[in-house]
């Protein structure tokens, strides 16, 4: 219900954000069929990744994959998975976006420069109304804070929806079972 600002998801990793990705495009398609979505990412991997997700939650998806390592550069679809570096210098060609989702989004430059702030600039140059919604397992950042806090941050609000204790006592991941190793180490004399 947020009407201004923009979310960060937090979801641990084994969440299933690229699920929630798939989720958030259908529904946003579904609920207004104009809207032009891109999901951006860092690497290739994610851009495949959270492309094959896509088409397994909903196999007739209208989207499109841009991203030179990929070998791929498809505009002109309702949503567009594409790395940054690929899209940086391309707003225009990108044209009219309403959503960005964004992959791994505490790479986002805090201050005002890198290709991710130049691109999403560009792009609310193209529609002021544009929002952004972005998904980490790490919201915080060394020598900086939360990746909400500060007068140059992007997000307006952290969103928590579920810990790796709620993932674990639902099943939904594995828990952790450390082995004994041949190798012990003396330690009797650490401070």
């Amino acid at each position: 219900d947020n009407q201004t600002g923009n979310v960060c998801m937090v979801l641990p990793t084994g969440a299933g954000k690229s699920v929630i990705i798939a989720a958030l495009c259908k529904d946003a398609l579904t609920s207004w069929p104009e809207t032009r979505v891109l999901m951006l990412t860092s690497s290739r991997e994610l851009v495949s990744q959270n492309a094959a997700r896509m088409r397994s939650v909903w196999p007739n998806a209208p989207l499109g994959i841009y991203s030179a390592g990929l070998n791929k550069r498809q505009l002109g679809e309702p949503i567009t998975f594409a790395s940054v570096q690929s899209v940086a210098k391309k707003a225009k060609e990108i044209g009219h976006i309403d959503l960005i989702l964004i992959d791994e989004c505490h790479a986002i430059n805090h201050k005002q420069t890198g290709q991710y702030r130049d691109l999403i600039s560009d792009l609310t140059g193209i529609n002021p109304a544009l929002r952004i919604i972005g998904c980490t397992a790490t919201p915080y950042r060394l020598g900086h804070g939360f990746i909400d806090e500060g007068e140059d941050a992007i997000f307006s609000d952290l969103l928590y929806s579920v810990t790796i204790i709620d993932l674990l006592s639902k099943g939904h991941l594995a828990p952790l079972r450390s082995k004994h190793t041949a190798i012990e180490y003396d330690t009797s004399t650490v401070g």
